[in-house]
């Protein structure tokens, strides 16, 4: 099976929710939006009069205990991941069922659900990081 994939990037969520890009940007967006919300529940939770007024460092703390606590938003690369699921999964039909499901353009599983966050420590990733602050 060698049809290529309808996106070249795939998103991981904390959660495991997968999501199909091919454009950086769009997966960056989807990235701030979630540390946005994120951000916004967490000033509701210790009582911040406005989310507003979380700038700069506090806003970066913020998003860095999520991130420990939580885990992080981690871009791949798509046709490597492809590349080890092809490698690493054993039986065929479960092989297919997963990598059809990545040959979408509507990617929409969990990775956990499916055992494939072991095979995701192998797959190359987007720096997907800015500088922060002075330079």
């Amino acid at each position: 099976m060698s049809l290529s994939p309808y996106n070249e990037f795939i998103l991981v969520m904390p959660s495991g929710a997968a999501k199909g890009f091919n454009d950086l940007d769009l997966a960056k967006a989807c990235i701030n939006l979630y540390y946005e919300n994120k951000i916004k529940e967490y000033s509701k939770e210790e009582e911040y009069n406005d989310s507003q007024e979380m700038v700069g460092e506090t806003r970066l703390n913020i998003c860095q205990h999520l991130g420990v606590e939580e885990g992080e938003c981690i871009v791949y690369y798509l046709e490597d991941f492809l590349e080890r699921l092809r490698e690493e999964l054993v039986f065929d039909e479960e092989k297919e069922e997963v990598i059809s499901k990545l040959l979408k353009e509507k990617i929409d599983f969990n990775i956990y659900n499916l055992g494939l966050d072991v095979i995701l420590h192998d797959v190359k990733t987007v720096d997907m990081i800015e500088p922060f602050g002075e330079m």
